[in-house]
Order: structure tokens, then sequence, then C-alpha cells
């Protein structure tokens, strides 16, 4: 879980990755409070963007980086409200659907989540990251096998280059399995022991019940499933 929330709260929007700061004026709140968040000193970006605030009320850039302050700081109620209002100024800005879709995945409220992941994706098609974010909604949260396939096929169909490609695609195989059931949640098998344990019963032919066992261990980790992937642009 903690690799996802890097990749969350790692900055939030493309289209404002690059900052025109040299035009603006030093004392301006919401650029001062811009620099100071890419240099990740979110206390002091929380201050200018208030002020910021203050003097432009309907700015929903500044309410949708106080949303990124708050994330960072695990307050999702505090963040839920800052995107919120950012979308009430501004409706067509996707990224603040995708980022409630994320936090309401954290608060294991599947029904939210997919909701605005879906939202994102109608405003802006090319978010296709949002589909692997479906996708593990619907295995980890929701275990249905079918919807993860489907969302996960469609996201490396969309991304092919991804470096993530083939360990994706390999519990894509593991979960077409008709042998492989998902573990009820609560169950004392998570997740990811179970797509181990299903890679390991595929190659079982191939392999001595020394060697299976041997191989086994080797492949343990901390890792979760969440970690397949670490988007680091968005």
């Amino acid at each position: 879980m903690k690799r996802t929330l890097n990749f969350i709260l790692i900055s939030l929007f493309i289209f404002t990755c690059i900052l025109p700061v040299q035009g603006k004026q030093n004392d301006d709140p919401f650029n001062r409070g811009a620099v100071y968040f890419f240099q990740k000193k979110f206390e002091m970006a929380e201050i200018f963007f208030q002020e910021a605030i203050k003097q432009e009320p309907v700015n929903p850039l500044a309410y949708s980086y106080l949303g990124d302050i708050y994330l960072n700081k695990t307050q999702y109620d505090g963040a839920i409200k800052f995107y919120v209002k950012a979308l009430e100024i501004n409706p067509q800005i996707a990224e603040n659907y995708f980022r409630l879709g994320q936090i309401y995945y954290i608060k294991k409220n599947p029904g939210l989540a997919l909701e605005n992941y879906h939202k994102a994706l109608a405003i802006d098609p090319s978010l296709k990251f949002t589909y692997y974010q479906i996708g593990l909604t619907y295995l980890i949260i929701n275990r249905n096998k079918e919807k993860t396939i489907e969302n996960w096929e469609t996201y490396i169909s969309l991304a092919p280059e991804d470096p993530q490609y083939n360990s994706i695609k390999r519990v894509i195989e593991l979960l077409k399995d008709p042998n492989f059931i998902l573990p009820e949640p609560g169950s004392n098998i998570s997740i990811e022991e179970a797509l181990l344990l299903g890679g390991d019963a595929l190659d079982m032919q191939h392999r001595s019940g020394e060697n299976r066992k041997a191989d086994h261990e080797s492949k343990k980790s901390k890792d979760t499933i969440e970690d397949i992937y670490v988007d680091d642009d968005l």
C-alpha cells in the first residue's frame, strides 16, 4: 500500500506540471504555493494556496492542490472536500475525479471509487492508467476476476510500453485460469498469496515437490499486488 500511496502523491496534474512561473509576480500566492508544492514543502504550500483562495475564491487549481496536500497528509476527508470544491468550480478537470476514485479505493468504498474513475475517463479518455485502477478495485475489493481482466487487458492494450507490462499480463493469465479462485474478503490467504500459489499450481507439472517448495519460498515478498505498477507521471 505504501508504494501505491507514493504514486498517488507524486505531483497531481499533467497539465500543471510546468507552471508559467516567470510570467507571474513573485508575490503571487498561487505561484509561490506551486513552487513550494513541487519542492514538496507542503506546509508552506498550503499557507499560500489558502491565501490564493482568499484572493480568488473561484480558483479550482488552488483547491486541487490543497486536495493533494491533504492527500499527502492522509487526511482523506479534507482532501475530498477540496477536490469536490474544485469540481464545483470546474467540473471538467478529469484528474480531480481520478483522485477522488483513489481516495474512495483507499477508504474501501468500491462504488464511489468506480463512479469517479468512470467520470474521469468520460472527460479525458487519455487517462489510461484509470483502467488499471478500475481493475485493481475489482480485484482487491470486489473480488471480480472478469472485470479485473477486462480492465487490465484494456490498460495494457493502451500502454504496451509500460515497464510492468509483463507482470500485469502474468497476473491476467493467472486470473484466467478456471482453477484459480480468489480468496473471500477476510480470508487468511491474501490476494498476493493466492496469485503466488496459483502461479506455482500452473507450473506444478514441471517441478518436483522439493523444487516447488524452494521456489515458493524464494518468491515470498512483502510487496503487494498494488505495487505492480507505480506511476510517476500522473
